[in-house]
């Protein structure tokens, strides 16, 4: 594909993305009240964790902690990387994420119209009530992280661009590889140029990674439009395979369980849910459909 021709199909991305982002509907089109319950719980079920409050943290903070920034299949670091400097979150951070976890509400939330649809004639306790569940806490968990990126609360006590773009010095044999625009990112959600909500869409993905243990995505190829489909996940963790894997059904279980959950910490969390050998069931990413229909 020649340059004109990329750029012509990123336009064509950016078009997509841009009209299903826009589509969008409020948390409040949510007619059953029922349903509007236990979304909200769900979501909140999430947010008490304090994987998840950490996961904020680092975002109001600015900056990774030195151990997740190496967390990760293909970093985007190398060498003597000065991250290494950053152990643990500055003052402030984790409060603060403790302090909007008390203040959130879901009123700011959208959701694509057919995902909010296929939710709502769902029966409560149902398979697809509860993997559409998933989703919606998913694309949440990703629009959270996003307003939080961009509110650029940056509580580093230092220069966050100078961590963020510093390079290893090279020899003459080694290949540069230049940084990305954020270390929050996730090795294969890097199109930034074409995401909505640009960096911040970047920032999105790994929330949603480091939280719930992967991207989450669902088989919706034409063949199996009429099936309840499968949850699964697309990990950066560097200990995780590099491929789309299904969650098995214990794990989805487990899920649902800690969403589904009255009280907030009144079941062990299972976040973040990994994979293992008995994941056996891949998919190559290419064949699936992503659950955010704003995003490509």
């Amino acid at each position: 594909m020649d340059p004109d021709q990329l750029e012509a199909h990123k336009e064509r991305l950016r078009g997509i993305a841009r009209t299903a982002y826009d589509s969008r509907l409020p948390f409040k089109s949510i007619t059953s009240e029922r349903h509007c319950q236990i979304l909200d719980r769900a979501i909140r079920n999430v947010l008490s964790t304090e994987l998840a409050k950490f996961t904020y943290a680092q975002i109001i903070d600015g900056l990774p902690t030195a151990d997740v920034a190496w967390d990760r299949r293909l970093p985007g670091i190398m060498g003597e990387h000065i991250i290494n400097d950053h152990e643990t979150l500055c003052p402030g951070a984790l409060e603060k994420a403790h302090q909007y976890y008390k203040e959130w509400d879901p009123s700011s939330l959208k959701f694509a119209p057919e995902t909010l649809k296929a939710f709502q004639i769902a029966e409560p306790a149902s398979k697809s009530f509860n993997v559409r569940l998933v989703e919606l806490v998913a694309v949440s968990l990703h629009q959270i992280a996003v307003w939080l990126h961009k509110l650029e609360l940056h509580l580093h006590q230092g220069d966050i661009d100078a961590v963020t773009y510093w390079e290893m010095p090279l020899s003459e044999t080694m290949v540069r590889f230049p940084p990305g625009p954020t270390l929050f990112s996730h090795h294969d959600y890097l199109d930034d140029d074409i995401y909505p909500e640009g960096v911040a869409d970047m920032v999105g993905y790994w929330a949603e990674d480091r939280i719930l243990g992967g991207v989450t995505v669902f088989d919706r190829r034409p063949e199996n439009s009429d099936e309840i489909t499968n949850i699964y996940f697309h990990s950066c963790r560097k200990s995780q395979t590099i491929r789309v894997y299904q969650l098995r059904d214990e794990q989805q279980q487990a899920l649902f369980d800690s969403l589904l959950q009255e009280e907030p910490g009144s079941l062990p969390s299972p976040l973040p849910i990994l994979g293992d050998k008995q994941n056996r069931r891949h998919m190559g990413k290419k064949t699936i459909d992503y659950h955010r229909d704003e995003n490509i």
